[in-house]
């Protein structure tokens, strides 16, 4: 698939959608969202077809020349511009989008895309499972603390502004993740099902990794020397042995002060991030291997197989063997 036999085919299904063709379809429901009565569309409906579509993951391609009213859903939506640009309206906010941007909109947050050309091509993908839940972590090729704490912070900004703005620089590399998802969606064969939640997993992770949302909560007050990261990555490299004393030593700071630089930074404690670390490496080796229990809890540094286990559920809520049972891929 190249680009161009990519809009090619999305140009082929542009098409004109009159509101009150979808309406007759789906009668509209509304809500109180902020004291405002907006429209709820907890339905996923493929305007070329007159059809719904109750997957799990929906790509669709908006009309052109149509007015959609202000609405919200009870799932994630991606939009996406494909080609062109598009003023998307989110809390009553005008957002002007150009090519290439994807724009990640909240559940139950208010917005429309206003009348678009022929010459734009707006893509509107929907996640009916939350795929920043706790479940989002296990799909990642490998869980840590450093994930844990990029997820928290989308997370948290998803909180306080219900959406988030991607690839305003236009990286090539998220373009062509999405446009992989998007080939794939419509030209299903075999197996498209896995290969579309596999790009999810990379696309998430790329954003997670690449947008300043990741960065500009990293930094440590007065030091230019270190960031976050660089002490989450040492608990990762030293769980097994790791010390608040040794660590501290290692980056020159006082125990106390790298104890509250960590839970200033992350809203947990040195000892709450090893216990994370550990678990996470159990999970790890649960799933991708059929080493026993007990001699995964002595790899990971706990003595008393009793405390692992309630440490495993504390975090996971449920069982280490459970846990295998559900998620592992040697099956």
């Amino acid at each position: 698939m190249t680009a161009m036999e990519l809009t090619d085919f999305l140009m082929a299904r542009q098409f004109i959608k009159k509101r009150e063709e979808i309406e007759a379809l789906l009668p509209p429901e509304t809500t109180l969202i902020d004291g405002e009565e907006v429209f709820l569309y907890n339905y996923t409906i493929d305007a070329m077809k007159n059809t719904f579509i109750e997957d799990s993951i929906v790509i669709t391609q908006q009309p052109f020349h149509s007015e959609i009213p202000v609405h919200a859903h009870e799932f994630i939506e991606l939009t996406y511009v494909f080609k062109g640009k598009c003023n998307t309206v989110i809390n009553n906010k005008v957002l002007p989008l150009t090519e290439g941007t994807l724009v990640m909109i909240d559940k139950y947050t208010p917005h429309t895309v206003e009348a678009t050309s022929k010459d734009d091509i707006i893509l509107s993908i929907t996640l009916k499972k939350d795929y920043l839940s706790p479940s989002f972590l296990s799909r990642l090729s490998s869980q840590s603390i450093i994930t844990i704490f990029l997820v928290d912070l989308l997370m948290e900004s998803r909180e306080s502004n219900r959406y988030l703005l991607f690839n305003n620089g236009k990286k090539e590399k998220i373009i062509e993740i999405v446009n992989n998802i998007v080939w794939e969606y419509f030209h299903k064969r075999i197996y498209s099902e896995e290969i579309i939640n596999s790009y999810l997993v990379i696309l998430f992770s790329e954003l997670i990794r690449e947008d300043e949302i990741s960065q500009r909560h990293t930094h440590i007050p007065n030091s230019s020397k270190y960031t976050l990261i660089d002490f989450l990555q040492y608990i990762e490299e030293h769980y097994q042995d790791c010390t608040l004393t040794s660590m501290a030593k290692h980056f020159s700071f006082h125990p106390n002060y790298l104890s509250n630089l960590l839970k200033k930074g992350t809203g947990k404690s040195f000892k709450d991030l090893l216990q994370l670390q550990k678990i996470s490496k159990a999970g790890m080796m649960l799933v991708n291997s059929n080493i026993p229990i007990p001699e995964i809890a002595d790899e990971v540094g706990y003595s008393s197989v009793t405390f692992f286990y309630k440490k495993f559920k504390q975090i996971f809520n449920m069982t280490p063997s459970d846990y295998r049972k559900q998620n592992s891929r040697l099956q």
